[in-house]
């Protein structure tokens, strides 16, 4: 009975090694980025979550509206943005 090999750590590819090491680096941009954004009060408020179809900004004049009326109701724009107009 022969041992084919020795116990020793596998040899991972550098590839995997190279993606753990960008998902640890993206995380920790996340982090900081959030952090920052939080300690700087600098968020925005989401009216309505669309995460798909919320990307592209409303087109038109009415749909502007309609988007700061909904703003208006959150506790941002009557607390602290009260002042703030649609233009």
């Amino acid at each position: 009975m022969t041992n084919p090999t020795p116990l020793s750590a596998p040899p991972y590819p550098r590839a995997i090694l190279w993606w753990l090491g960008g998902v640890a680096a993206l995380i920790f941009i996340m982090v900081m980025v959030g952090g920052a954004t939080r300690l700087t009060g600098s968020g925005l408020s989401i009216t309505d979550w669309r995460p798909i179809t919320g990307v592209i900004p409303p087109l038109d004049a009415a749909a502007w509206q309609a988007e700061f009326e909904k703003y208006q109701s959150s506790p941002e724009f009557r607390l602290k943005n009260f002042s703030m107009t649609v233009d």
